[in-house]
């Protein structure tokens, strides 16, 4: 459920009051509304700081816009929220209470096309021969000879990725020349 419908279904079974009342996160936090812990944050510290309820007063008049503004700007400025979700709250909130007929658009920083893609690390695969005290390890078609401390020390780097580990054999390799 989107935080707007959340918003929505909150006030239609427990009135507009809740917004106002600490039950109001765990509440979105049942139907599964926040699209990211900041949002929670967000909603959680406009109802223990009170800005709930200031918007609740602006909602009753003709002020809303001003009171919105004013919540907007403490949020962004004293609390240090990203402009772009305090917005994305308050857009849901005007929505839910029918002062706006626009669905708000969550923010990139939210949806999760916006997630960094991990890059798959491939493990190194090699073959190793002992002989005359020394170790010769065969890898990526390339052979590199180690002394015993280097080769327990490769032991150890054996599974960061292939390309770190070819640059760390090439290293050692200079060193025995």
């Amino acid at each position: 459920m989107t935080l707007e419908e959340a918003i929505s279904y909150v006030i239609e079974k427990e009135g507009i009051c809740i917004l106002s009342e600490d039950r109001l996160v765990n509440y979105l936090n049942d139907l599964q509304a926040f699209g990211t812990p900041a949002l929670k944050r967000i909603i959680s510290t406009m109802t223990v700081e009170g800005y709930f309820s200031k918007l609740l007063a602006g909602l009753n008049g003709d002020s809303y816009e001003l009171q919105f503004n004013d919540v907007s700007t403490n949020l962004v400025q004293k609390e240090g929220f990203q402009f772009d979700l305090v917005q994305y709250v308050l857009d849901c909130l005007l929505y839910a209470v029918h002062k706006t007929g626009k669905a708000p658009s969550i923010p990139a920083s939210v949806t999760p096309n916006s997630k960094k893609k991990r890059v798959a690390n491939h493990k190194a695969t090699f073959n190793v021969i002992h002989a005359n005290g020394n170790y010769v390890i065969d890898f990526e078609g390339n052979t590199y000879e180690l002394k015993e401390s280097q080769y327990r020390a490769f032991i150890r780097k054996k599974d960061i990725p292939s390309d770190r580990l070819k640059v760390w054999l090439n290293s050692y390799s200079e060193e025995n020349k």
